[in-house]
């Protein structure tokens, strides 16, 4: 009998029938609990030595390698089965009431892999630059659908990742920032975009999860940027395009709609996150527009703000 248990039915908490009960259940939860440890452990070394066997009889069968080289679509149709093959068959194992559904969702998130891989290939066998936005934009639009759909969390972190790549890259083929400004601008607007979206009404009512991952992202971006304002600004730094300008403003009226929408716009908690997030998009629009940045007001705003970010996790970290 479980030493716990034996020191209650000795105390007369319980009775003998209650403790025979209890150990019980303590028996099967442990039983249990081996199972699912046993179950972990033989899927990994599964997975290890079907992966070795597969790359071995690839390795020791040279005509596949050079089927594949020769067919050159081979390549693309075998990424598409496998992507297509892993999504069903995660699909299947993750339905409600599945007894195989952590394993389901593995597939799922390794298919989400795998249709990046599929994007890389198809631009390699198509001279097309796998390192281009583009492909970073399909790939994001392909598992941004699977994330929401099984609310998967580790998908929707890969297409948060995913997106950003893919705002950064196209603004360096635009190639139209002279004087660095992207170092400055991008991670802030990239941190407030992806805060902003963390508080769209659904996400924060249906995906509470993804809701924290894109605010907490968020919030990093902003704070380390902040932090080096608070160090130096400089004049480079100004610089006016309609590629700086319209997402900022765009960026302001989705906050503004994201606070008109919600149904706990009431909230002093939501009142502040937008206040600040509408404060510091025109900080950018006068970092961008002006035409002589006053140093100490944007280092003072630069303070104020980290210090208002760190008093407000404090305050709503500990209520």
């Amino acid at each position: 009998m479980d030493k716990k248990v034996q020191d209650w039915l000795e105390k007369g908490i319980i009775n003998e029938q209650t403790a025979c009960l209890i150990d019980n259940e303590i028996k099967a939860d442990k039983e249990k609990s081996h199972k699912i440890r046993v179950n972990i452990t033989l899927y990994t070394i599964a997975a290890i030595l079907i992966g070795t066997g597969i790359i071995s009889f690839i390795a020791a069968n040279d005509w596949i390698l050079k089927l594949f080289k020769d067919i050159k679509l081979l390549k693309i149709l075998l990424m598409v089965v496998l992507s297509v093959s892993s999504l069903f068959f995660g699909y299947k194992l993750s339905e409600e009431g599945a007894t195989y559904k952590k394993l389901g969702m593995f597939l799922i998130t390794l298919s989400a892999f795998l249709i990046g891989g599929t994007y890389a290939i198809i631009g390699q066998t198509y001279n097309i630059n796998s390192g281009s936005s583009f492909i970073y934009l399909l790939w994001f639009i392909s598992i941004l659908p699977l994330a929401y759909i099984f609310k998967n969390s580790i998908i929707n972190g890969m297409s948060i990742i995913l997106f950003i790549v893919f705002i950064l890259l196209k603004y360096v083929e635009i190639g139209i920032d002279k004087g660095l400004t992207w170092t400055i601008f991008m991670p802030v607007l990239l941190g407030l975009i992806l805060y902003s979206w963390g508080n769209i009404p659904i996400i924060v009512k249906e995906y509470p999860v993804f809701s924290i991952q894109h605010k907490f992202i968020g919030l990093s971006s902003v704070f380390i940027t902040l932090l080096i304002l608070t160090l130096s600004v400089e004049s480079s730094y100004q610089l006016v395009s309609p590629y700086y300008i319209i997402p900022v403003c765009l960026l302001i009226v989705w906050e503004l709609l994201n606070y008109f929408f919600s149904e706990n716009r009431k909230e002093l908690l939501i009142k502040t996150e937008t206040i600040f997030s509408v404060f510091l998009s025109f900080l950018i629009l006068v970092l961008l527009t002006a035409k002589e940045v006053n140093t100490a007001l944007i280092m003072i705003c630069a303070h104020v703000s980290i210090i208002g970010m760190t008093v407000f996790c404090f305050h709503y970290g500990y209520k």
